[in-house]
């Protein structure tokens, strides 16, 4: 993560699990400690390992979704180390 004046921090996108939203190599602006609604993509820490992805929650159940239809989905269990690192406002390619 690095700081940019036009967000709190900017991350490269390290895989393809956003593709067809943002391909890898795509820098990602983000807001850090927001508060996230259904299916917006969010920077998470899951079990010391940082994660883009959709986030979803119903009844206290989070779920985190890639746009890439063949990587699965994350159920965030009890046993989990999860923290919401921030929210993607916007991306510029590279």
């Amino acid at each position: 993560l690095y700081s940019s004046a036009a967000s709190d921090v900017y991350k490269r996108q390290n895989d393809n699990c956003m593709e067809p939203s943002f391909a890898k190599g795509t820098y990602l602006f983000i807001e850090l400690n927001p508060i996230l609604n259904n299916k917006d993509i969010g920077v998470f820490c899951l079990n010391n390992k940082i994660l883009i992805r959709r986030f979803y929650s119903k009844k206290g159940n989070i779920v985190l979704k890639a746009d890439n239809k063949e990587v699965d989905d994350i159920k965030i269990t009890d046993s989990d180390t999860f923290l919401i690192i921030g929210k993607v406002l916007n991306k510029k390619g590279i």
